[in-house]
Order: C-alpha cells, then structure tokens, then sequence
C-alpha cells in the first residue's frame, strides 16, 4: 500500500513540475498606427498571422500558446499582448538593403502588467529573393525570443538585437 501511494505522490509532483504555462495571444499581431510599415507588407507579408504561430511553435516545451480573435482586455489569466511598433522593409528584397522589425509585448496576468519586452530582429542579404521573404525569416527569429523569454519573462527586457552586448 505505501508503495502505491509514494507512486501516486511521486506521478502527481512529476505533472506539476511539466505542468506548461498557458498565455493566450491574440490570433493576429496589430501594427502600431506609426510602425511605418508599408500597405504592401501589411496586405502581402502575413506579418500579422505569422508571428503568433512562429511564437506558438517555438514555445510549445513551455507554454501553451492560445489564439483568441476576441477583445484581449476580455480574457482572463496570462495574456500576451504583442505589437508591431517599427517596420522598415522598403520594396526590392535584398537590393534594397536590410529589413528590420521591432515588437513590444507586454504579459498581463488578470490585466495586471508582469513583465514586458522589446525585441528587435534584421534580415539582412542572403539567399532569400523578396522583401516578405526577408520578412518571413525575420518573423520566425521575433517568434523565437518571444518564446524564450516566456521561459522566464521579465520587466523591460531587450531582445534579439536589441539585447544589450555582454
């Protein structure tokens, strides 16, 4: 009988210590009214469907990431609210230069403020042809850091290259 019940207590603090956050994010990711990114990358570049499912794949050890469609002040427990906040991805792909991205974020816990963020990512040249190409990559690195900072999420926090250098 001791055997059994020191089975049962041992499964039971094995699935809390797996037990994964759950953050709900909304399903599409809005760009701020002065992020100046343009109509095309916001009609052709999916930005805004993009990074909630790269975060959501990225994430996936150590948190469930739930899309909602509906009014994030709403919803109850964590929630990650995300922005565009700067876009510079002029037309052209690679000749044109590099394309940047900058995402704020904060996590709000029953609309309380517990941590916040900024991270920034750039694509530089390389092999990818098109400026939403570029962006795409660039999406998939914003998408990563978020989630590694949902590991252990903090006040302030800078990320990708906005990272302060060691």
């Amino acid at each position: 009988m001791r055997l059994l019940t020191l089975s049962v207590l041992l499964f039971a603090m094995m699935s809390a210590a797996q037990a994964k956050d759950v953050v709900t994010v909304s399903q599409f990711t809005p760009f701020s009214e002065d992020s100046g990114a343009t109509d095309a990358v916001k009609e052709e570049c999916a930005m805004q469907e993009r990074l909630p499912k790269y975060l959501k794949s990225y994430a996936k050890k150590h948190t469930d990431i739930v899309f909602t469609t509906e009014e994030l002040e709403s919803i109850e427990g964590k929630v990650l609210w995300l922005e565009f906040d700067h876009v510079f991805a002029p037309g052209g792909g690679g000749y044109s230069g590099a394309k940047s991205v900058e995402v704020v974020g904060e996590l709000r816990e029953n609309g309380e403020v517990i941590a916040s963020m900024t991270v920034d990512r750039a694509a530089l040249f390389g092999m990818t042809p098109g400026t939403c190409s570029m962006l795409k990559r660039v999406a998939k690195k914003l998408g990563e850091d978020i989630a590694q900072w949902l590991e252990a999420p903090e006040m302030d926090a800078m990320l990708g290259d906005a990272a302060p250098e060691d």
